[in-house]
């Protein structure tokens, strides 16, 4: 029973997903996805890091495709500030691998910090330690809630503040088509559970959209995360009107 109400969940969720409209950030930013997309197929770090993501797995929710969203879009907002030209195609390309990368030990304690040792041990064969250590510094600050730290320096800023926008858009729609089920999977959450916490989860979620940083995460950021609590709303509904007794 309680299986196959979540499964229905799923199936609701994506369902209603596809009625809301396409935030504005997409066909505001075509060009520079693209970009940042063709990039992410060019580049052998890049594609390197994408690989130690995709054998990597999802970890508490977040997969690949989390990943792979975070890496593309935080690259748009660097190209979407900076314009085009050659060192902002070269710090598209560290927020690239911040992308990949950032969430590379999302089930451990303090998650950033390992992900952040992670890229210091394993990319000084491929980048100059002061790529390395802004794609650190950019990890290591996209932590919601957390102390937000500052270098005074416009592109390492742009590099962390964009990688943390990129990831708080994924607490939009994305956060109740994916995320959260993949993390009811991997915790083996009730739906019980899941009712009696989503008030509270959602509220949490709600208040991010005071914290992007970038102009375009500022810009854009907003209605991600008005359209998830649209989908929140409608799947608290969907779980209410369920019989869960059994």
């Amino acid at each position: 029973m309680q299986q196959d109400v979540i499964s229905k969940g799923r199936q609701f969720v994506k369902s209603f997903a596809v009625t809301l409209p396409v935030p504005k950030f997409y066909a505001d930013s075509y060009w520079q996805l693209a970009i940042a997309k063709k990039i992410s197929t060019v580049s052998s770090v890049i594609v390197y890091c994408a690989g130690c993501m995709r054998e990597k797995g999802t970890a508490l929710g977040h997969s690949y495709y989390h990943a792979e969203k975070v890496a593309i879009e935080s690259a748009a907002i660097v190209l979407k500030e900076k314009g085009i030209s050659n060192q902002s195609i070269h710090l598209a390309m560290l927020a690239l691998i911040a992308g990949f990368l950032h969430d590379y030990y999302r089930e451990k304690k303090d998650h950033p910090a390992k992900a952040a040792e992670y890229v210091q041990a394993h990319l000084s064969c491929f980048l100059p330690k002061s790529d390395i250590d802004a794609i650190s510094f950019a990890i290591l600050n996209h932590e919601a809630f957390k102390e937000y730290q500052i270098v005074d320096n416009n592109d390492i800023m742009l590099l962390s503040n964009a990688l943390y926008d990129a990831d708080k858009f994924r607490w939009g729609p994305d956060n109740f088509i994916y995320t959260i089920w993949d993390m009811i999977t991997t915790m083996n959450i009730s739906v019980q559970d899941i009712i009696a916490h989503f008030p509270k989860g959602v509220a949490h979620i709600n208040t991010i959209r005071h914290t992007f940083r970038s102009k375009t995460g500022m810009d854009y950021g907003p209605e991600f995360i008005d359209q998830g609590m649209v989908l929140a709303q409608q799947l608290l509904q969907f779980f209410q009107s369920q019989d869960v007794s059994n």
